[in-house]
């Protein structure tokens, strides 16, 4: 039996629009979502050929590997040179901040930028003292390029000898491989005026080889 309006008339058939009837076309809109993000962007493998580690693969098993460098345990880290620091420009005769101790960035991929998967290699630069600066002057000093590849020896850290910290890590450099310029191979080099520089062995070594005649000398004219 068909519904009844007012006045007895039956009620008039609403016709059902287009929407109600089927499909729409925003049936047909796609709802296109972001991409997922790629977990693996900057993976690389955990060794270089050679073994010495990536920073992707020092950070991997970070705090194993931090406890490695905190015992003393040096370690060989290949990366390509990010980025060099340099202390900003101070004008003549103002009074400005004291700039940081020279530090780089390595990454995994030379073509990498920002510093989300870089790392710092610190304490590779020491100051010489003017009453001593013509024993370094003929020594090697640590030199990088941006861009360019080194392997590195030092301890991964997060918190090195000169101050510096990074809860991902960083490397506090005791040597790198390069060529001397005095003798045209290749080999490990350490900083000037580093204390496990072979000069500076030798000095010590020297140095306690005298106190040890001095204190030989003496016992013989007591005796």
């Amino acid at each position: 039996m068909a519904p009844w309006g007012c006045g007895g008339e039956p009620a008039p058939k609403v016709k059902k629009s287009q929407e109600d009837e089927g499909p729409s076309a925003a049936d047909n809109v796609k709802f296109e979502l972001p991409a997922p993000p790629d977990f693996d962007e900057g993976k690389v493998a955990e060794k270089w050929e050679d073994g010495a580690w990536s920073v992707y693969g020092l950070r991997k098993e970070i705090e194993e590997n931090v406890k490695i460098g905190d015992a003393g345990q040096e370690i060989e880290l290949k990366g390509y040179v990010q980025d060099i620091y340099e202390p900003p420009a101070c004008p003549e005769g103002e009074k400005c901040p004291v700039g940081k101790q020279p530090h780089i960035w390595i990454t995994d991929k030379a073509e990498e930028k920002g510093k989300k998967r870089a790392m710092m290699v610190v304490g590779y630069r020491f100051t010489i003292p003017d009453y001593d600066a013509k024993r370094w002057e003929k020594v090697p000093d640590v030199v990088f390029e941006k861009g360019k590849q080194y392997t590195f020896k030092g301890k991964f850290k997060r918190f090195s000898d000169q101050g510096f910290a990074d809860a991902r890590g960083l490397l506090d450099f005791t040597y790198y491989k390069a060529v001397d310029p005095t003798t045209g191979t290749e080999g490990w080099i350490a900083p000037k005026a580093a204390a496990w520089h072979p000069i500076e062995l030798l000095r010590v070594e020297e140095e306690q080889r005298k106190l040890v005649e001095k204190v030989n000398k003496g016992n013989k004219k007591g005796k």
